[in-house]
């Protein structure tokens, strides 16, 4: 029961508040999930190619300014194994390679590259469809 863990006219809180599970989970549901996430200040990232990044609740983040001034957010996992794909804070870049497999991806998200793509996927494999996660 949320409402008995705050005393509105007092202005306490239960100290469980900050360490139970159940509590932070809640948190995600019902506030993470259902409302904008500030993920980064526009004065890092004023040039295309610039990127920063953040989290989103449990998931990290990568927010890239585009070569078109518009701002793209994708979560900072390669979308082959999962891996995080970039460790800096900010910075500018021309693209993203993943350190496990060699997967490249563009600043738009996009699927560049796939190492040995001819040899292993057999033509098969549909890079449109496996870009980074916006």
């Amino acid at each position: 029961d949320v409402e008995s863990l705050v005393d509105v006219r007092s202005g306490t809180q239960k100290k469980r508040i900050f360490w139970d599970q159940q509590i932070y989970e809640l948190e995600i549901e019902r506030i993470f999930g259902r409302c904008w996430q500030f993920l980064t200040h526009d004065s890092l990232i004023p040039n295309p190619n610039d990127f920063a990044t953040g989290y989103m609740a449990e998931d990290e983040v990568l927010v890239i300014r585009q070569e078109d001034g518009s701002v793209k957010a994708f979560l900072n996992y390669c979308s082959h194994r999962g891996a995080r794909l970039c460790a800096a804070e900010v910075g500018n870049a021309r693209g993203f390679t993943c350190t496990y497999h060699g997967w490249s991806y563009g600043m738009d998200g996009a699927l560049k590259a796939v190492p040995f793509e001819k040899e292993l996927y057999s033509g098969c494999l549909n890079k449109e469809k496996l870009g980074l996660r916006e």
